[in-house]
């Protein structure tokens, strides 16, 4: 997946890169690994990827776990939302690959985003995603965020909720992070990790 690529400068051997990959300098990554600066003779060696390289990383990672179990994928949508690969899978075994409340799902995404970070040595931020199920889910999430900090407000009353996912807390955090009189905090660990809406009357947003 990362390629090497030569030049007599570093500007050749990253236009080179940038020729071969289909991207422009902006979007390359890259790591001088030989340099010769000689009277006669100079030579710049780059270990070289970009962001399309790691998009068809987890495209054909993704097709693998599919095909090693036997199963079909019907399409793979890619995407880069708000600094984030995204890659919406749709499938005639949708259910199997949610699981029970998302568990699976959650499950390969950690395959996944461990798999780029150990192919390409820097961290990405993935979105494995199957039939918008995250996406449905998340907006869901929001709107329960959104009435139980309400009822905080009105009540003055903190709110201790069950047990939820590290994604969807990280939701109701943001959600509630942008309204006045509420805030989150997380207790416990693992999956008994839960948040907790707490009314303050100094927050203010500004």
């Amino acid at each position: 997946m990362i390629k090497t690529y030569t030049g007599k400068t570093l500007e050749e051997a990253m236009n080179s890169a940038c020729s071969d990959l289909n991207c422009v300098q902006s979007d390359l990554v890259y790591e001088v690994t030989f340099e010769k600066k000689g009277l006669f003779s100079k030579k710049v060696e780059i270990k070289a990827y970009c962001l399309n390289t790691v998009k068809e990383f987890v495209r054909n990672y993704l097709n693998t776990i599919f095909t090693d179990m036997e199963l079909s994928l019907i399409e793979i949508e890619m995407s880069f939302e708000n600094d984030r690969i995204k890659a919406n899978l749709n499938t005639d075994h949708n259910p199997l690959f949610i699981g029970k409340a998302g568990a699976i799902l959650r499950a390969i995404n950690v395959i996944v985003k461990n798999a780029v970070q150990n192919t390409f040595k820097k961290r990405y931020e993935v979105d494995v995603d199957i039939n918008h199920y995250k996406a449905d889910r998340y907006e869901k999430v929001e709107k329960m965020a959104k009435r139980f900090a309400r009822s905080v407000q009105k009540s003055h009353v903190d709110m201790k909720l069950d047990p939820l996912p590290a994604d969807e807390r990280k939701v109701m955090h943001q959600v509630i992070s942008q309204m006045n009189y509420v805030r989150t905090q997380s207790v416990g660990e693992g999956r008994d990790r839960c948040l907790t809406i707490i009314y303050d009357e100094n927050k203010k947003v500004k």
